[in-house]
């Protein structure tokens, strides 16, 4: 995995808070080498999702 595709895999989740330190902390992973990005990037992906699942669960779809 590179870095251009770990944060085009949290890219949809840009608003939410603590956005930025998931950047950084995927730019630290990057720099440990490939396992450790492809299972931040996912780790974090997984997280935001979930959040934002919690955070909308009941709520009218408004698309």
């Amino acid at each position: 995995m590179t870095l251009v595709k770990a944060l085009q895999m949290i890219g949809p989740f840009e608003g939410l808070p603590y956005y930025d330190t998931a950047v950084a902390q995927l730019y630290v992973a990057s720099s440990k080498g490939n396992r450790e990005l492809h299972g931040a990037a996912y780790r974090i992906r997984n997280a935001f999702a979930a959040y934002q699942y919690a955070v909308n669960y009941g709520k009218a779809d408004i698309a």
